[in-house]
């Protein structure tokens, strides 16, 4: 009977063990303040690759995306959750808040983008290798121009 009751506490007491092997120190903070804008209205958004398929062009294949209203010069994003490894984003000022980057019919964009180490493209996005940073255990702070 003794061996009943003592159950419920061994299973109680290997799980708050098992919890307490979880590595908090794998997510770090990135804030990333955006300027540049022409016009201080819509909102900015961004979208997270960890790989080149898809970077700056599919929104589909970024790991995670978010927008802020455009309220100032600088619009500030804190990621909290993001675990540590390579990263690449892309930026944009979607002025007229309609959720598409809009593009010109010769073919650049006609709102303002950026990227991560403010990398630049020729003839289209930059590439995933010189928008890449490596997002470790130190919090990290990013500033981009559009």
């Amino acid at each position: 009977m003794k061996l009943f009751l003592l159950l419920p506490f061994a299973l109680l007491t290997l799980s708050v063990v098992a919890f307490a092997e979880v590595e908090v120190d794998d997510y770090t903070y990135l804030t990333v303040n955006v300027t540049g804008f022409d016009k201080i209205e819509g909102s900015v958004r961004i979208a997270f690759y960890m790989s080149d398929d898809g970077f700056a062009s599919d929104l589909e294949k970024a790991v995670y995306d978010a927008a802020e209203p455009v309220t100032s010069e600088t619009v500030t994003f804190t990621f909290d959750f993001l675990p540590a490894g390579v990263y690449a984003f892309s930026v944009y000022h979607d002025e007229d808040n309609d959720g598409e980057l809009d593009m010109r019919f010769y073919g650049p964009p006609s709102e303002k983008v950026g990227a991560s180490n403010n990398a630049t493209g020729r003839m289209g996005p930059p590439s995933f290798e010189d928008a890449s940073f490596d997002l470790g255990i130190e919090p990290l702070e990013m500033t981009i121009e559009l």
